[in-house]
């Protein structure tokens, strides 16, 4: 069967007019990221002798061609192109090459957290090719790390998806497909991890939704909201569910936002205090 990950990263179809909800949402965010770099004077690509010098530095370090192909999601026949004197190189390509370290240098961490980050987006309806272009990266360099193909990335790039992460991990996306694909393939949202970076913290599991008692309601009905939007539901669709206004349901989604931070950051304090007072 092929998945939402199997139709974008054996195509990369969202360049050529794929009418498919993710695809078209990718491409209209490419655009006006171009747009907007063309308004502030951002070129759209880099030299390419920027990059074919970063490239040979890569292989003078002990790197293989295919590798670098690998962990950049830019295929062998590109990269010789690049090498081979190509005038410039489309900004998205060119910093997933130039995002590859030599192996003499080290500043990469576990992808772990970047992972569940890209996935709890998914979960809530941002498509992975949408992630990837506004962290500045092609989706076949996305999907090579989802995938495992690169054991380690480097702190900037963790850096980056942390950033689209928290100013997108708490409105929900657009795309039913992408929620679909997310609940096929067992990926959790972001109110599911309480420390997304750590690899031995396990997700919160949700059982299925099922319809509160009439007289065991939460008369906000907050608690039902906040379990639906566990399971990956947008905010049209709890509104449905529940027959509400959507700005009524938005509200409240945001407050259960609000209070579950609020914990968090108690917990954080209270261990922070506790290993004060150890170390005492």
């Amino acid at each position: 069967m092929t998945t939402a990950i199997d139709h974008v990263a054996d195509h990369n179809c969202y360049r050529r007019g794929c009418r498919r909800d993710e695809c078209r949402t990718a491409d209209r965010n490419y655009r006006k990221q171009a747009d907007l770099r063309r308004h502030r004077g951002i070129s759209g690509y880099i030299p390419g002798p920027t990059v074919a010098a970063h490239i040979r530095t890569l292989i003078n370090s002990g790197r293989q061609i295919r590798g670098i192909a690998t962990e950049s999601g830019v295929s062998e026949r590109a990269i010789g192109y690049i090498l081979h004197g190509q005038r410039n190189v489309t900004r998205p390509r060119a910093l997933a090459l130039l995002a590859v370290q030599p192996l003499d240098e080290t500043p990469r961490i576990n992808p772990t957290g970047t992972i569940r980050r890209i996935q709890a987006l998914a979960a809530i309806g941002w498509p992975i090719a949408w992630t990837a272009e506004k962290a500045g990266y092609t989706p076949s360099y996305l999907f090579n790390i989802i995938a495992g193909r690169v054991p380690t990335i480097p702190r900037d790039v963790a850096h980056r998806f942390a950033t689209v992460y928290r100013r997108y991990s708490t409105r929900p996306g657009p795309s039913q497909f992408a929620r679909s694909s997310a609940r096929r393939n067992g990926w959790h949202s972001p109110l599911a991890w309480d420390d997304i970076d750590n690899p031995t913290c396990e997700p919160e599991e949700t059982a299925p939704y099922e319809v509160a008692p009439k007289y065991e309601r939460d008369p906000d009905r907050k608690r039902e909201i906040e379990h639906l939007y566990l399971l990956g539901e947008s905010v049209q669709s709890i509104a449905k569910a529940l027959d509400g206004n959507e700005k009524y349901i938005s509200d409240q989604l945001n407050a259960v936002l609000r209070e579950r931070a609020a914990k968090k950051q108690a917990a954080r304090e209270r261990e922070a205090q506790s290993g004060l007072e150890q170390a005492a």
